[in-house]
């Protein structure tokens, strides 16, 4: 680059780590609400909810409890999760029944090298019993398969200081029996509900698309709140028995399962203050929804809906980053209506290039290998709480990523950093966080240094196609200036 006085070299020197301080935020304990509300609770849910107590509570005042339960010691000691980095914990193919438990096994390994690369959340897939093997069709709440191979890969977490979140899928839910009213997989276990659960207006999946799942001679519940899914009952989120059990269960997956945060599955199939409702009853540190949309207006009438209690992935950025890179032109990243939540909800946005669905039935992958280190050049030292998809953690990638786990923790970026777009045209974007960092993507030439007398930006981490730049401190720059002189 050429500047005032003549060119100035950019240099690319590696970072030493850091660390998150992220402090704590204090639980209250779970009391049930049910019977206030003359709600009428399983016998069998009471009976599990005790078996996760320990033995050390004895003795000891009732508010002091919370202290030994499953994964509060520690993962758990958090202020906010502003400063979080997550990795989803699995693919389509690794929840199968027959590998589950050697990759809950496998996840156990994997936390102390994750915590050490500054990941703070690892997202679980849905622990239940359910119709089909990646446990979105769930059956049998309390039923947990791996049980065992679960809780362990959640205590190593725990050791590490990882926040172990699981994956709730709370819009459906298929039966283990047929009911006698319906005639139909309508009689639900574990919770015990009947057609009464269901909404009155769920219909099925073509062919018999023209058939309800709860008839209407039946005792349906009231209409949905959100969108129809065909491929089973959807449940109906008004009926105070159903509230009831929903919290109670998000509960008892926290203290007796050692989850502590929540990843809400097609929260567009329910109303949003639901979710609000569940997460204040069951107060986890960190919610983040699957509203499948990229649409302004609706995306901030959830976050309204939902009382700004949960975050949301920011399928915005996500398909605007995939076209940009693959284009080589970044003007879609200054969509105001259809592009990134993280420029008018950043606080609000956990940020991703794939997960399960679109590496998966999807078949939408983000990119080439090239165009995938890319993203993450963009997401790691971007504001939004970035998420890492497995098979990009374990694949040939992996160090690029501490290295942009390391540049994030040490220039201290998070979830509500100032964002600023320098250029984003065509083979070029370039931008500032926090006034930290510079970041160029694209064929482009761009340095933040052009135009400077004086070099201030460190050159930290580049690739195919990007560049990282840190600002130099003043003790830095006063050395440099030294040299220079010298």
């Amino acid at each position: 680059e050429e500047s005032g006085d003549g060119p100035v070299q950019d240099r690319f020197v590696p970072l030493r780590g850091g660390a998150w301080d992220l402090g704590f935020v204090g639980t209250r304990l779970p009391h049930r609400a049910a019977a206030e509300r003359d709600v009428p609770v399983a016998r069998e849910s009471r009976e599990e909810d005790k078996e996760g107590q320990d033995q050390a509570q004895k003795g000891l005042p009732r508010w002091l409890s919370w202290l030994y339960r499953p994964g509060f010691s520690k993962a758990a000691n958090r202020n906010n999760p502003k400063g979080a980095v997550m990795l989803q914990g699995f693919d389509w193919e690794s929840m199968r029944e027959e590998v589950r438990g050697k990759h809950y096994t496998m996840l156990a390994g994997q936390m102390k090298n994750l915590a050490a690369a500054g990941v703070s959340v690892v997202w679980f897939p849905p622990p239940s019993s359910s119709a089909d093997e990646q446990g979105y069709l769930p059956g049998k709440w309390y039923e947990i398969p791996h049980k065992a191979s679960l809780r362990s890969a959640i205590s190593a977490a725990e050791r590490h200081g990882v926040v172990s979140m699981v994956d709730v899928v709370l819009n459906h839910r298929t039966a283990t029996k047929i009911s006698k009213s319906t005639n139909d997989w309508t009689a639900f276990e574990k919770p015990d509900w009947g057609e009464w659960a269901i909404v009155s207006d769920d219909w099925k999946c073509k062919p018999d698309d023209q058939i309800k799942f709860c008839p209407d001679n039946c005792t349906c519940g009231a209409v949905d709140t959100g969108e129809n899914a065909c491929y089973a009952p959807d449940i109906d989120h008004t009926n105070k028995r159903v509230q009831a059990d929903v919290s109670q269960w998000l509960l008892w997956l926290r203290k007796h399962i050692g989850f502590q945060a929540f990843r809400f599955d097609n929260t567009k199939g329910y109303a949003a203050h639901f979710t609000a409702q569940y997460i204040f009853a069951s107060n986890p540190w960190m919610s983040v929804g699957e509203y499948f949309d990229t649409n302004r207006g609706l995306i901030e009438g959830w976050l309204k809906g939902a009382k700004m209690a949960s975050k949301l992935f920011d399928f915005g950025l996500r398909y605007k980053l995939k076209d940009s890179i693959q284009g080589d032109d970044y003007t879609p990243l200054t969509d105001e209506w259809f592009g990134p939540m993280i420029s008018y909800a950043k606080e609000q946005s956990v940020t991703f290039l794939d997960n399960h669905d679109t590496a998966g039935d999807l078949n939408d992958r983000f990119g080439t290998e090239a165009q995938i280190e890319q993203g993450y050049a963009f997401l790691l030292t971007h504001p939004g709480v970035p998420c890492i998809f497995w098979q990009d953690w374990v694949g040939p990638l992996q160090e690029t990523l501490k290295t942009l786990l390391d540049v994030r923790k040490k220039a201290k970026i998070h979830s509500q950093s100032s964002w600023k777009v320098q250029l984003a045209q065509k083979g070029l974007y370039a931008g500032f966080v926090d006034d930290t960092l510079a970041i160029k993507l694209g064929t482009g030439a761009w340095s933040p240094n052009s135009g400077l007398a004086t070099r201030m930006w460190e050159g930290v981490a580049n690739g195919n196609g990007w560049a990282v730049w840190m600002k130099m401190s003043r003790e830095d720059l006063a050395k440099a200036a030294k040299l220079a002189a010298a």
